[in-house]
């Protein structure tokens, strides 16, 4: 099967990038040929007049269109196009390209930006759906102008969302119920054996440094914990607290993937504060697969992840006295902890591995070109 993945990065690589990346390793190793078209906020929004430019062809994009000319053969066109990202550079336009050329549309939902117009801007969980440059206003301005040619997503064969509280937030603002799979995301499982509580060290936070992920909360959390606590990632908000007070409280910036799983291995818990609608957490996964607790706000997607006290440990999302009561019972209990880590790697084997994951993909791909032969 020949498969075209087509990609927008933003300025700070996160979770999508990693996905992307993973999806096409385990289709080539499965004997499939992938190619990508990825183009980067980094490279293309570099000053003010390509801030302009971008919003003037933010509804429709010829150069998206052009792009795509350039970049695919037409006499050796893809099976299926799978799509991660259209925001802001692709736009709706590469579905009505794709459309027409009559080749298979899938779409993974990362985010809520598709439905950010059907949110009320007075809506009390606005903000849960993330936001754009931080701010309630733009977000609206730019959701609305963005989403102009929304009607091309009817072109879309098959979106994929990732559990069961993000199927039910796209179903309820008027996606397909039809359309719509679960497929969640996955790693390469690790043939090892993991520590125990006991011999780990430290806590981790390894996501961006910005308000909407609880990072706040989480300072204020760790007055009186005695516990070291070190934090990967950049973002709005780094520049601000990197040089906090708190002698057990380290901020490192951003590191490569590699370096931060190793970390997360050789830690106690990762701490998952966040405080909007987490679509599919990748340090989660990880941390399930190197049998480290996960200590994390029970908010959205993440109690479809997360059994308190089963295979996590959840506490009630912005509030720091009740992050500190759980990070402390972690530390008094640590045999009830490594129950926790096992329970966690036995629900990754089952649902977030590689084998489980390449399944349900080849599946939807499998029957998303059927559907459109009919």
């Amino acid at each position: 099967m020949k498969i075209l993945q087509v990609h927008n990065e933003y300025i700070y690589r996160g979770g999508e990038e990693t996905v992307l990346t993973a999806e096409k390793e385990l289709l080539t190793r499965n004997g499939h040929t992938v190619h990508q078209i990825i183009r980067s906020n980094k490279i293309e929004i570099k000053n003010l007049f390509e801030v302009f430019r971008t919003l003037s062809q933010i509804t429709y994009s010829k150069k998206s269109l052009n792009i795509l000319e350039e970049k695919i053969d037409q006499t050796d066109l893809p099976d299926i196009v799978h799509i991660h990202n259209i925001f802001p550079l692709w736009t709706y336009s590469i579905i009505d390209y794709f459309n027409k050329k009559n080749i298979p549309i899938v779409m993974t939902l990362h985010n809520y930006r598709l439905i950010w117009d059907k949110i009320s801007f007075f809506d009390k969980d606005f903000l849960k759906f993330g936001l754009f440059k931080n701010s309630r206003i733009l977000t609206y301005i730019v959701s609305r102008i963005f989403n102009k040619n929304k009607k091309l997503t009817n072109h879309i064969d098959k979106f994929i969302t990732f559990t069961n509280f993000t199927r039910s937030k796209f179903i309820r603002s008027g996606l397909s119920k039809a359309k719509i799979e679960i497929k969640p995301n996955f790693l390469i499982n690790k043939v090892k054996k993991n520590k125990s509580f006991s011999q780990k060290e430290d806590a981790i936070y390894a996501s961006r440094i910005s308000q909407e992920k609880g990072i706040i909360t989480m300072l204020h959390a760790w007055d009186d914990i005695d516990l070291k606590l070190k934090i990967y990632g950049d973002g709005p908000l780094f520049d601000s607290f990197k040089k906090n007070q708190n002698q057990n409280i380290k901020f490192y910036g951003n590191k490569k993937r590699e370096f931060v799983n190793k970390k997360i291995s050789d830690s106690k818990m990762l701490i998952f504060p966040s405080e909007w609608y987490e679509c599919m957490p990748m340090t989660i996964l990880e941390a399930f697969n190197e049998g480290t607790i996960v200590i994390a706000s029970n908010i959205g997607s993440i109690s479809n992840i997360i059994k308190n006290f089963h295979n996590g440990i959840l506490f009630e999302p912005g509030n720091p006295n009740d992050l500190n009561k759980k990070v402390k019972w972690a530390l008094k209990n640590p045999i009830e902890c490594n129950k926790i880590a096992d329970n966690a790697k036995k629900i990754f084997l089952a649902k977030y591995s590689e084998n489980e994951n390449y399944k349900s993909l080849i599946r939807i791909y499998r029957n998303t070109i059927k559907q459109k032969k009919l």
